[in-house]
């Protein structure tokens, strides 16, 4: 069942025909699992098999799926041929076998094939040569990032629910604080509450991957991505919110530090800093804003001028669509001091500094912005000033 419509999933298909006519490229082998979702609408957890798709220059599309997978990707694919391999051979050869049946079916036996070079392993790089002899293989996963940087109304559509979500997750984090819950208690709690508003919003979806990390106390809190525990919260402890909705494959994010309890001097003086730097950050999102100079021009010299730079634990944001822990990630839409790619309207980026200070524990806000005209909106809405839970 797809969630997009055929105008939209049409429009993706043409803006990969034309990358495809700017790089004289024949054909696309797509084997990332947020490109083969974004593209055909079907996804899998890959638990060690290959999967994805064929993409003709002007041609129809080809779906290559495991058996395990048995009828969901001709269910879920918005592509008709889907080609399926059994599991009497690797699934490296399976996907390769299916690959070059499925271009010499198409008439590309010759000329220059895209591939997703930050995906392919070197496996199956090899693969892909030793089958195609004649065909040149060369890098399109970049082009394909930057086409879907810029998101659809349809999208936008999409991400303002899971945006709501992510403030719903919050709430129901801060609702399950009591002194001796721990962290797995209340990232249990967060889960339940967007995962059943997912469901009421998306009914006969697929609803699976939302998480949330609830990290507790100086230590757990320095570590962006530390996982829960079943360390018990007391009051006066610092605390790190993080609600990750994931719907139909896009991944949302709200990111608060919080004070559960009384706060003590130190804690609010580098909180107040903290809050100071995001929203120095936040005013920064404009279109025609190089990535890099939000790091160099804005939030650096803030750090710097309260000798916090060396605190800094990871870049000040990204941009958003189809990704998840583990898959995904446009490299194009870091905000990072290296990266030169431009804002634009529609994009969809986060703006969440950090630091981290022995003994003190860490401090972040993290929301999620749709770049505007002329700057941008706030898409989570919870407060994200100095948070201090009685």
């Amino acid at each position: 069942m797809a969630y997009f419509s055929e105008q939209e999933m049409n429009r993706r298909l043409g803006n990969l025909n034309r990358a495809m006519e700017v790089n004289r490229v024949d054909a696309v082998v797509v084997n990332s699992v947020h490109n083969t979702l974004y593209y055909s609408n079907f996804w899998m957890i890959p638990w060690g098999r290959e999967q994805g798709l064929i993409i003709p220059k002007g041609g129809e599309p080809v779906v290559i799926a495991p058996r395990i997978e048995y009828d969901r990707p001709a269910k879920m694919s918005y592509f008709e041929d889907v080609r399926i391999y059994w599991d009497d051979a690797s699934a490296v050869a399976g996907m390769v076998a299916l690959v070059k049946e499925a271009l010499y079916s198409r008439g590309i036996t010759t000329g220059r094939i895209g591939i997703e070079e930050d995906n392919v392993s070197i496996t199956l790089y090899r693969a892909l040569q030793a089958a195609l002899p004649d065909l040149v293989l060369v890098e399109m996963g970049y082009a394909m990032m930057a086409e879907q940087m810029v998101k659809s109304e349809e999208e936008i559509t999409l991400i303002r629910h899971g945006a709501e979500v992510c403030d719903i997750g919050a709430q129901a984090f801060v609702d399950a604080l009591t002194e001796g819950v721990t962290e797995v208690q209340v990232a249990r709690a967060s889960v339940t509450a967007m995962e059943e508003e997912i469901c009421r919003r998306f009914p006969g979806y697929e609803c699976d991957g939302t998480f949330c990390w609830a990290q507790s106390g100086p230590e757990h809190t320095k570590i962006a991505h530390a996982l829960n525990t079943d360390r018990r919260m007391q009051k006066g402890d610092l605390l790190s919110l993080n609600v990750f909705p994931m719907i139909l494959g896009y991944y949302h994010l709200l990111e608060r530090s919080l004070v559960f309890g009384s706060i003590s001097d130190d804690v609010r003086k580098y909180f107040e800093i903290q809050v100071e730097v995001h929203h120095a950050g936040i005013t920064a999102l404009k279109p025609g804003v190089r990535l890099g100079d939000i790091d160099d021009a804005v939030i650096n010299p803030i750090y710097q001028k309260y000798g916090l730079l060396e605190n800094r634990t990871f870049g000040t944001g990204h941009s958003f669509g189809i990704m998840g822990y583990w898959y995904g990630r446009d490299e194009l839409g870091e905000i990072r001091p290296y990266n030169d790619f431009i804002l634009q309207p529609n994009m969809v980026m986060s703006i969440e500094p950090m630091i981290a200070l022995d003994g003190i524990g860490g401090f972040k806000h993290a929301d999620m912005f749709l770049v505007t005209e002329d700057g941008s909106e706030p898409l989570t809405r919870f407060r994200n000033d100095v948070i201090v839970i009685e």
